[in-house]
């Protein structure tokens, strides 16, 4: 966690104010001693078809999926999540200190990435002499959230590391991400 990706998530330019600087580093601390976090992930044969892309044994529709894996051999998919902590921590704060809450979620958020990019180092350690591509997550233009739904019966996320889906396919506990990251020889 950096002050500088958290400040750019508050969506602050230039040098913070001193009671937003003391606020990112006890929104650091805090998130050190409450997150939980869990990661996994899994690498499928990816191959690019005319209206989509199969991945292991799901098929995913649409122009951008193909776009960003038609040149990959396989695709790691990921899931991570910071725990139910997290937002148990947030719910409390949006009611007792709301400035304060805005800054957390910014904390969250960049520490979740942060676990994203470690995840990504792992499958890289896991597949010398191949090149990962940018990942990408449902929810992004092009790719819709409903495939979270295909994700999670290809990787039994709930049951592994305790992701929830809800029926409009968001995710709890609400600091979790899941993300597809094309992998290519080179």
């Amino acid at each position: 966690m950096t002050q500088r990706q958290i400040l750019r998530y508050l969506r602050i330019a230039g040098e913070p104010d001193p009671r937003t600087t003391e606020m990112i580093a006890r929104g650091i601390q805090l998130a050190k001693e409450t997150a939980q976090p869990k990661r996994m992930f899994k690498v499928f044969p990816c191959v690019a078809r005319e209206t989509g892309v199969q991945i292991g044994e799901m098929f995913f529709e649409g122009e951008k999926i193909i776009s960003k894996l038609s040149c990959c051999e396989f695709c790691a998919i990921l899931a991570v999540t910071l725990g139910e902590p997290c937002d148990r921590l947030l719910r409390s704060y949006s009611v007792s200190e709301p400035a304060f809450a805005v800054v957390l979620q910014a904390v969250f958020a960049d520490y979740c990435e942060d676990f994203c990019d470690l995840t990504e180092k792992e499958i890289q350690n896991s597949m010398p002499g191949y090149a990962l591509q940018k990942r990408f997550s449902p929810g992004y233009p092009g790719f819709p959230l409903t495939d979270q739904k295909k994700i999670f019966s290809m990787l039994d996320i709930t049951k592994r590391i305790g992701i929830f889906l809800t029926d409009s396919c968001l995710m709890i506990p609400t600091k979790s991400v899941t993300a597809f990251v094309g992998v290519k020889k080179g």
